[in-house]
């Protein structure tokens, strides 16, 4: 009996520690209503003064005396260069934004003049 009572008190403790039993739930907040912003009021035109960037050309333009070069599969910068009886520098000097290592099938080359 003195077991169970020790065993109810204990318990009792470690409940009475944590915080009790139930709590109550809490209300929410009240909510704020957000306040009106402008965004939905209409802006002026944008003045003329502003215009449009010239769009970009597809196709690379070929330097004089130069030809361009379609890669196809199994392509690759250093291969392209001897074929072509151009060094790789040269060919990468005429392509700057073309990565050797990321070239694509179907990507056109500019192959300098020898």
């Amino acid at each position: 009996m003195r077991r169970r009572l020790g065993f109810l008190l204990a318990g009792a403790l470690m409940v009475a520690a944590c915080g009790g039993g139930a709590t109550a739930t809490p209300q929410p907040s009240p909510s704020v209503a957000p306040s009106p912003t402008d965004i939905y009021t209409q802006t002026s035109a944008p003045s003329e003064a502003a215009s449009l960037a010239p769009a970009a050309s597809v196709e690379p333009t070929t330097p004089a005396g130069g030809t361009t070069y379609t890669v196809k599969k199994g392509d690759f910068m250093v291969t392209i260069a001897k074929e072509l009886g151009v060094t790789v520098a040269a060919l990468k000097a005429a392509n700057p934004t073309v990565d050797p290592t990321k070239m694509r099938i179907g990507s056109v080359l500019i192959i300098p003049p020898k």
